[in-house]
């Protein structure tokens, strides 16, 4: 019978706890009380309040014309949340300042790395030359976390604030092609950026890039920010928007499609279905299905997690779909949809693509 700690576990560098963090999409704050600065500290009240993240990741573009006044609106923000975060440069963090002096002087570096839970998450400055690139040093220093992670048994996980698909943008400049040789020999566990004002995913056959939808001037919906779950080769992710309510269901295990860059995240045999629930309520009820099939309850396994045995050794060869329905107390349900890929043999190549399509932006 397949064991499905196989897949999930490196018998060398057994995996951790999971790591959760929040991407928010791009603030671009200019004054307090304006829609976006709303929207920013709704985000923050649910960090605080109930999705508790490991950390807040901010992707950059965090205030919109680089003035002294629009940094210290960040910084209220930020001292607001009962939870680590860190800040990415982005283009408009460096209005008329191309050397990112003041968001130094109010936020810190514009590149660091920290590791936590069996990831090493390297977070890059892609403005160090205008309006994209970067310099030989980070290049370098890049290369070295890599190779660093590597030795220590992490996975890699980089946040940048350059989408590398933009639509009506050229992901090009000084330090980039070294940049694309770099992820593109390593495997990264994911990229996640900003810059788009639109969210979306895109597998490029060896690497998932996911981009946040702005909270400032946002795209293709309401502005939100991205729920994330690491754990082992486990990668997922859920998007909510401030006109979402009920609780929130990121299925963790298996892997989306569009997420699986290898063999080790298809299913090939009995395996498990995995689901982490965040609420400001007690939940009544957690259930899933595959298809269309019948409903049927998940068993919890804590405050916040449920699963259930997943039958891949009775499914058939190919792409299934599994829902998962979550009721609280008081009645409020969400949903969540996984599309997940069985193949009894294990292999896998995963063929490129991006969700949703984008052919246009206001932005570029």
């Amino acid at each position: 019978m397949h064991n499905p700690k196989s897949k999930i576990e490196n018998p060398k560098f057994p995996a951790p706890a999971p790591v959760v963090f929040v991407v928010p999409g791009d603030l671009h704050l200019t004054s307090p009380g304006l829609e976006n600065h709303r929207a920013a500290l709704w985000m923050v009240d649910d960090v605080n309040q109930w999705i508790r993240p490991d950390f807040v990741q901010f992707i950059g573009d965090n205030v919109q014309h680089a003035a002294v006044e629009e940094f210290e609106l960040f910084g209220d923000l930020c001292r607001r949340l009962k939870t680590p975060y860190y800040a990415l440069v982005g283009d408009h963090d460096v209005h008329r300042d191309p050397q990112a002096a003041r968001f130094r002087s109010f936020v810190g570096e514009p590149y660091a790395a920290t590791s936590q839970g069996g990831f090493r998450f390297i977070r890059l400055n892609t403005l160090e030359h205008q309006p994209l690139g970067m310099s030989w040093d980070q290049i370098l220093w890049f290369r070295g976390q890599l190779d660093a992670a590597a030795s220590a048994g992490e996975r890699a996980i980089v946040f940048q604030h350059h989408y590398p698909f933009k639509v009506y943008e050229q992901f090009d400049g000084p330090g980039i092609d070294d940049w694309r040789g770099i992820v593109q020999s390593a495997r990264i566990g994911a990229i996640f950026a900003g810059h788009t004002h639109y969210g979306q995913i895109a597998n490029d056959g060896r690497n998932v890039a996911i981009a946040t939808r702005s909270i400032g001037d946002p795209e293709g919906g309401p502005p939100g920010y991205t729920v994330a779950y690491v754990q082992g080769e486990d990668l997922a992710v859920a998007y909510r928007s401030i006109e979402d309510r009920g609780p929130l269901a990121l299925i963790t295990h298996p892997r989306e499609l569009l997420l699986a860059t290898g063999p080790e995240h298809v299913v090939s045999g009995t395996d498990e279905l995995r689901v982490r629930v965040w609420s400001r309520e007690s939940i009544a009820s957690v259930q899933g299905r595959f298809f269309d099939g019948p409903w049927f309850p998940l068993e919890p396994r804590g405050a916040d997690r449920w699963s259930c045995t997943l039958p891949g050794d009775r499914m058939a060869k190919g792409q299934h779909v599994c829902d998962v329905r979550v009721a609280d107390r008081f009645g409020a349900e969400t949903t969540a949809r996984l599309t997940f890929l069985v193949d009894p043999t294990g292999r896998y190549t995963p063929v490129p693509g991006a969700w949703p399509t984008v052919k246009a932006t206001a932005f570029c």
